[in-house]
């Protein structure tokens, strides 16, 4: 079901009802994209379908392996919840696993948003002020997850990634679980940097890891360390 959000709509309590009916306990988010197109090179040169080929196997594999390590936890994937890139092969992937997806995306995506028979939970979120710009969602996308894999991206991930630390300040300070952030080095925008332009070098060291994360499988290991996702097994309840 898709629900509209406008300004400070009551989504807190719409995402709580979703997770009790399903026994989820924890949100694992997908944040990210690459772009498919090589520069310098015209748009209908053959090399450039067969490099968006290659960027869409190597995506498949990597979310495909992190979705697989997750599939019998009590989880729900949190995407932008649209049909390309990231958002699409995350929630793909997690509906073939049998996991549930929760899609947030802004009122001007609402036309190239995912359908029911991917998306279980759907926020189209109306902007605070003014026009519909893709972003909008950010703060609702950062607020609902609890860890989030992070796969190349440009400057939406980035805002959200920002949204995710400027929570984590607030939390580190009150002594909560900190929002958990796993970069895949080697993907390429946003994944290849964020540790480095994270200012907080406290904040990105309890709440990133401290070596590179090249691959999905890693990365989901340390959610499922760090969010302690083995109490919340599915075959324990």
């Amino acid at each position: 079901m898709a629900i509209k959000i406008a300004g400070g709509g009551d989504y807190s309590r719409i995402v709580n009802d979703f997770k009790r009916l399903h026994g989820i306990q924890k949100i694992i988010a997908f944040s990210g994209g690459a772009s498919t197109t090589l520069s310098g090179i015209s748009e209908d040169d053959p090399m450039q379908k067969e490099y968006k080929g290659i960027i869409q196997t190597a995506e498949e594999k990597i979310i495909g392996d992190a979705v697989g390590l997750l599939r019998d936890c009590r989880v729900a994937i949190l995407t932008g919840g649209t049909r390309w890139g990231v958002p699409c092969t995350a929630s793909r992937k997690s509906k073939e696993y049998g996991l549930k997806t929760i899609g947030v995306y802004p009122l001007i995506g609402q036309k190239h948003a995912l359908g029911d028979d991917v998306l279980d939970l759907a926020f189209c979120v109306e902007p605070f002020i003014g026009e519909s710009n893709w972003g909008d969602e950010s703060p609702i996308f950062a607020n609902l997850l609890d860890g989030v894999i992070v796969c190349a991206g440009g400057a939406g991930t980035l805002t959200e990634c920002a949204h995710i630390l400027k929570i984590n300040e607030r939390l580190m300070k009150s002594g909560r679980p900190l929002k958990y952030i796993v970069p895949l080095a080697g993907t390429g925008g946003v994944a290849d940097y964020l540790q480095v332009i994270s200012p907080n070098s406290t904040l990105r060291a309890e709440c990133m890891p401290n070596k590179r994360i090249e691959n999905g499988l890693v990365a989901a290991e340390i959610l499922r360390d760090k969010l302690e996702l083995e109490y919340y097994l599915n075959e324990k309840f």
